[in-house]
């Protein structure tokens, strides 16, 4: 039996895998053009493999072995033996007699693997593609590469978490003509994001396709009424660049310059066309399909076509049904997180959440997975946790969304339990018992692993890190590993705590005061005195106050840049002093603390200097008199809400607030600890750094943050040669996903295959409150607190998220707007603090408001209003 067969013929998905059977299908439909080409068995696969690589190295024997072997650094030599291997017997000539029979100049290589694209997952992008492949040494060369592509560190996890369901590992190809595209991109024939019936969407880019599937820019969106292929809406993208082939093979990037940018890839009727291609191919299959096709010239080829992932209405595996966000999460990771940030940050946070759990006398089934990263983005899964929460009575999803802040919960309530508390409430005792032992006598606690920590922290300053041999380096990264699970341990017992108040005092103003309950618990979580995270502000803030009274430094904080300024240019005299104080003080926190590549703001105090700045600018006492108000107004609540209860509830009222009060400090008290020892674990990582790059130069200045923890202790130890290869290739992913646009915060099953970046439509939008207040401003977006120094005071800051590194800008906005967050997110805590009235979690709100608009934010309603829009050409 061949290896090797026309497209048209490949129609069995236990051999040629279910992209080319899909294909072979479409081949008869008479509405659907498909590029002509062949395909390539997944025996030969199996063939070349077995006499490549031992047994243990084939792909289903490596997911069932020692998770050792499946080490970032053991796949990619696997993978470099696969590339240099030898093809099976006979499959080499049959690629040459199918190459000349096709009779093209160039050709494009995918996979059809036995475990793409299928219902349930599709597996997308996992395989290497290759465009642009010219002769038939070049095409044994990219059957190759894809066939290496197998045992890339992503495919592999992504695999291993599928288990038996991921089916037979094989990997069969589909082998076209290219298309010389003049546009191309995706079609679903259903919305992916908002399930609504009849719609569907177009993405499209100037060129080949592969900046749309990739997400390597913004394309043109366009949703379509599906029966008349009318457009609904239209979301035209700036398109920096286009990709197209080279006359000597592969694709190159060309710029595209002007109205090119901007102008729309297709038009109404080719809009009409692809919705009917839709119609056709969703007709032959059954069901909504992910198609991804391309314009050359007039002519509209079908480049393969696959399930939707993600709709629950197809039914699939319970995986494929879990809710994801990061609207929480990625306040405090936002973006792309680098591998070494990643290793550190995924288990953390999976121990931390069981901690969590289990503390709270709840069932953690092993097989939980509760964090996931999707595009280098790290995410929660609230299926799970609102499954394991809701063994906890009064912990029910809407509170818990609302707090957290994320969408999906519909989808989620669908898939979690009732009342499931038959093992809780037989644990109480227990559960009870130990919650009064880990909380009893908190402070004291607290106040003795402060000077611990106290201690380990002078100990690691007084180390000279560049005189240690390589073995004491990785035995202080080991210190300062467990040193971190130490203060998580801490911050989630003070959490809890937090979390507890806040949930007792809910229920007990649901009880008591009714339909006031919402105010009431706005003013009463607000003017927390002392909070740790919003001391940087307000140091700042006294700052500015000193500096006025300081010409030199004034001037030169004024007349700086803020991005480049640094303490040393600063004049000597008391602003400089009381600068070099306040970065010993706070000079480990920044934008992104949790990423351990991100300078701390000791090494680029930009933002602070934007802050400064924008404070000398304008001499606003009224922001710290607002700091004030939060305070008179959180006592006059006390005051107010202890008068309408009943006397024998008002020392059980004060007990709760003031239990309350002190574990919101605790909380952030012990966040700052964590951030403390992210800093001192990049301060070892910085020193490995270095000596990784003089020692392979080619790892470049970055190598340290694209290795695993586990790696680096492993290269400290001499038990990895060389980890250039392994840097490389995960640089590479790095940088792909660093180009792709964001996932939505909230999707089920897995992102769409091409990020969806609708702009939410109208002049008015709705989000979570986190501290009240009417304000109308002119808004200022920012997606980097590196461009603080654009803000003016009393706009309206509009970000896609903050984190306390951005906290210092606060105190110059009128109002804080942000895509992600939630109530009781850090940011939200400080906000309170300041009394900034703030809206958290309000999707796409970057996208739909621009620098010069003018917008009204009712924080009391969670509510912002466009007034006016920006003249044209402003910001």
């Amino acid at each position: 039996m061949p290896y090797v067969v026309p497209l048209p013929e490949a129609r069995d998905v236990g051999r040629f895998g279910s992209k080319a059977a899909q294909l072979a299908a479409l081949c008869s439909v008479p509405e659907v053009q498909v590029p002509p080409g062949f395909a390539v068995a997944a025996e030969a696969f199996d063939a070349t493999v077995k006499q490549a690589l031992p047994a243990p190295q084939w792909p289903e024997r490596l997911l069932l072995g020692d998770p050792r072997d499946r080490r970032p650094d053991r796949l990619e030599a696997i993978r470099q033996r696969v590339l240099g291997a030898r093809l099976a017997p006979g499959l080499e000539d049959e690629l040459v007699r199918a190459w000349g029979a096709l009779g093209v100049a160039s050709v494009a290589v995918r996979s059809s693997a036995l475990h793409e694209d299928s219902e349930g997952a599709t597996a997308a992008g996992l395989q290497e593609t290759i465009l642009g492949v010219t002769g038939p040494e070049a095409l044994v060369e990219a059957v190759l590469r894809c066939y290496a592509s197998l045992w890339r560190e992503r495919a592999i996890s992504y695999l291993a978490r599928l288990g038996p369901s991921a089916g037979r590992l094989a990997v069969a190809l589909v082998v076209q003509r290219l298309v010389h595209a003049d546009a191309a991109g995706v079609l679903f024939t259903v919305d992916p994001v908002r399930h609504a019936p009849g719609v569907m969407v177009v993405e499209a880019a100037v060129g080949l396709g592969t900046s749309v599937v990739d997400g390597a820019l913004s394309p043109d969106v366009f949703r379509l009424e599906g029966a008349t292929g009318v457009v609904l809406q239209r979301q035209v993208g700036d398109k920096p660049e286009a990709v197209r082939p080279r006359a000597q093979g592969g694709t190159e990037r060309v710029s595209l310059d002007g109205e090119a940018r901007t102008r729309p890839a297709v038009d109404d009727r080719q809009l009409g066309a692809l919705a009917s291609l839709g119609r056709a191919i969703e007709a032959q299959a059954g069901a909504p399909r992910d198609i991804e096709w391309a314009f050359e010239g007039e002519r509209l080829w079908a480049l393969q076509a696959r399930p939707v992932v993600g709709l629950s209405a197809l039914g699939g595996s319970d995986r494929a049904r879990h809710v994801w966000s990061n609207v929480n999460v990625g306040e405090a990771l936002p973006g792309v997180a680098t591998p070494f940030t990643w290793s550190i940050a995924a288990t953390f946070s999976e121990l931390g959440f069981r901690r969590a759990f289990g503390a709270l006398g709840c069932t953690v089934p092993p097989e939980a997975e509760l964090v996931g990263c999707f595009h280098g983005r790290i995410y929660l899964n609230l299926t799970w946790f609102l499954r394991i929460a809701s063994q906890v009575p009064l912990l029910d999803a809407r509170m818990l969304l609302e707090f957290g802040g994320g969408g999906g919960l519909e989808e989620v309530e669908a898939q979690v339990p009732k009342g499931a508390w038959g093992t809780f409430l037989a644990r109480l005792p227990a559960t009870g018992a130990r919650y009064l032992s880990e909380n009893t006598g908190i402070d004291r606690k607290v106040e003795a692993f402060e000077r611990a920590f106290q201690e380990a922290r002078e100990a690691l300053e007084a180390r000279d890190l560049g005189a240690l041999s390589d073995a004491a380096l990785r035995e202080i990264l080991t210190e300062q590993r467990a040193l971190l699970d130490r203060t998580g341990v801490m911050m989630l017992t003070c959490a809890s705590g937090y979390l507890a108040s806040v949930v007792g005092l809910r229920s007990l103003l649901r009880f008591a005061v009714r339909g006031d309950a919402e105010r009431f618990e706005r003013e009463l979580l607000a003017g927390v005195n002392d909070l740790e995270s919003a001391a940087p502000g307000i140091r700042l803030f006294h700052l500015a106050q000193l500096a006025r009274t300081d010409p030199a430094a004034r001037e030169a904080i004024l007349a700086g840049d803020p991005a480049t300024l640094r303490l040393t240019d600063l004049p000597e005299g008391p602003t400089r002093k009381a600068f070099g104080t306040f970065l010993k003080a706070f000079g480990y926190r920044c934008p992104r603390e949790a990423e351990l590549s991100t300078p701390r703001w000791r090494e680029a105090p930009g933002v602070l200097f934007a802050a400064l700045r924008a404070h000398l600018e304008r001499d606003d006492a009224a922001a710290l008199e607002r700091v004030e108000r939060q305070h008179q107004a959180r006592a006059a609540a006390e005051r107010e809400l202890s008068a309408r209860i009943p006397w024998a509830a008002r020392a059980a009222l004060r007990h709760l607030l003031a239990r309350m009060q002190r574990f919101a400090r605790l909380r952030e008290r012990m966040r700052a600890r964590v951030t403390e020892v992210l800093g001192f674990l990049r301060t070892v990582a910085l020193e490995a750094g270095q000596r990784l790059s003089r020692r392979f130069p080619e790892a470049g200045p970055d190598g340290v943050f694209m290795l695993s923890l586990e790696e680096l202790d492993r290269w400290l130890t001499g038990s990895m040669e060389s980890p250039v290869a392994l840097i490389v290739a995960r640089r590479a992913q790095f940088q792909r996903d660093l180009g792709r646009p964001d996932p939505p915060p909230t999707f089920v099953g897995a992102p769409p295959t091409a990020s969806l970046s609708q702009i939410p439509e109208g002049d008015r939008w709705e989000g979570v409150v986190a501290c009240p207040g009417v304000v109308e401003g002119v808004v200022r977006v920012l997606r980097d607190p590196s461009d603080g120094a654009l803000l003016r005071a009393g706009e309206v800051l509009v970000t896609p998220v903050t984190d306390v590194g951005w906290t210092p800008l606060f105190l110059v906005a009128a109002a804080v707007v942000t895509e992600l967050g939630g109530a009781l997110s850090h940011a939200a805590l400080v906000a309170r603090e300041y009394g900034v009235p703030t809206v958290v979690s309000v999707q796409g709100i970057t996208r739909a408001l621009h620098t010069g608009d003018r917008v009204q934010v009712d924080a009391n309603q969670g509510v912002i209003v466009r007034l006016e829009r920006a003249p044209a050409g402003h910001g």
